[in-house]
């Protein structure tokens, strides 16, 4: 609940310790577009405390080479469970939607939070400064802000993207691009998209 509090005070993470708690952030966004906006907080937050258990397996999958040869070689099987405090009963969940998904790819290199970006800069710019097939989905609500943060910023002249370095460039050849969003406009349009939506390719 205490997302919901501070959810206008966004800010960049400064050490691992507040980059999982900025994750948490991004799992209670998750609960609240799962569960619609008029949920109550309780019934969020409480689809939230199954958010978390399938995000914490899909972050153990998606950034430990270790553990996903283990998963895929069936030495490991990674299961999700709830434990209730009031009865002692644990609900299993089972294992993740992605387990399969994240399996196939190739795994990345360090997560946000130990390269110093935040979750939401990490939507934003990608864990490689630009997003590629290595980043998370983006839920549609929160695409849509970020096109309204970039042109606010394009408006204000005071643009945050920048161009896109060798690097950069490497990671999009290597892993794709995974945009956000898709944009259809004018074929004679004269607005360049990532221009005005301060976007990185």
């Amino acid at each position: 609940k205490a997302h919901f509090a501070r959810k206008k005070q966004a800010a960049e993470s400064q050490s691992a310790l507040e980059g999982l708690l900025e994750g948490l952030g991004e799992v209670a966004e998750q609960a609240e577009y799962d569960m619609g906006p008029m949920a109550d907080e309780d019934f969020v937050a409480a689809h939230a405390v199954k958010v978390n258990v399938f995000h914490t397996m899909n972050f153990l999958l998606q950034y430990s080479r270790g553990l996903r040869e283990a998963v895929k070689a069936g030495l490991v099987e990674i299961q999700g469970g709830v434990y209730d405090l009031a009865t002692g009963l644990v609900q299993f969940l089972g294992r993740s939607p992605k387990q399969a998904e994240l399996l196939s790819e190739a795994s990345a290199a360090l997560p946000p939070s130990m390269l110093g970006i935040s979750r939401a800069g990490a939507a934003k710019r990608g864990i490689h400064g630009v997003r590629t097939g290595d980043d998370t989905s983006v839920p549609p609500e929160k695409a849509l802000e970020m096109l309204k943060d970039g042109n606010d910023r394009f408006v204000a002249g005071t643009p945050a993207s920048v161009a896109a370095s060798a690097k950069m460039k490497t990671a999009l050849v290597k892993s794709g691009q995974a945009p956000h969003t898709a944009i259809i406009g004018c074929a004679d349009s004269r607005a360049p998209i990532e221009t005005v939506f301060d976007a990185m390719p």
